[in-house]
């Protein structure tokens, strides 16, 4: 009997999968240095991409494929829609705490903590500091270069 599971479903289980080897992996802290500084300079130009709603610098960094999932989410978000949301963000500045990184050649994972400063979404009230996120982002390099393929969020509670 085939099972029949449509693309999202599919990319979410290689997620998943990916996610549960690097939980498994004993060394997740220690990855290659290089590739996190890369990654971290990627997640950090992102920021920046949304903050300045810079659409042609996240279609550089972001797959066509790409989806934000999350364990409050009812479907993915993918790329286009995703973008479209970013245009009612605004903050001044956004951290990443907390980073592991682990990386299988051409395949990486990133882990943080990110905060945002002075975050204000749609017409909400700006937020001094939010109460943070842990995001897991899994990236793909292609051609040479890194590009970001999923995102899971997971928001901390308020405090």
């Amino acid at each position: 009997m085939q099972l029949l599971l449509s693309k999202s479903i599919q990319r979410t289980i290689q997620f998943m999968l990916l996610l549960m080897l690097y939980a498994m992996s004993s060394d997740a802290q220690f990855s290659n240095s290089q590739v996190q500084q890369d990654l971290l300079k990627l997640e950090q130009a992102l920021n920046v991409g949304v903050k300045n709603h810079d659409t042609t610098m996240l279609k550089d960094i972001i797959a066509k494929e790409y989806q934000l999932t999350g364990p409050r989410s009812t479907q993915p978000v993918p790329r286009d829609k995703w973008l479209v949301n970013c245009f009612q963000w605004s903050f001044d500045s956004a951290t990443h705490t907390e980073i592991y990184v682990t990386s299988w050649e051409e395949v990486a994972v990133f882990r943080s903590l990110q905060y945002f400063y002075n975050l204000k979404v749609g017409n909400n009230e700006a937020v001094a500091k939010s109460p943070g996120s842990w995001v897991t982002d899994l990236w793909v390099k292609r051609d040479g270069r890194w590009q970001l393929l999923t995102r899971l969020s997971e928001r901390l509670p308020k405090k």
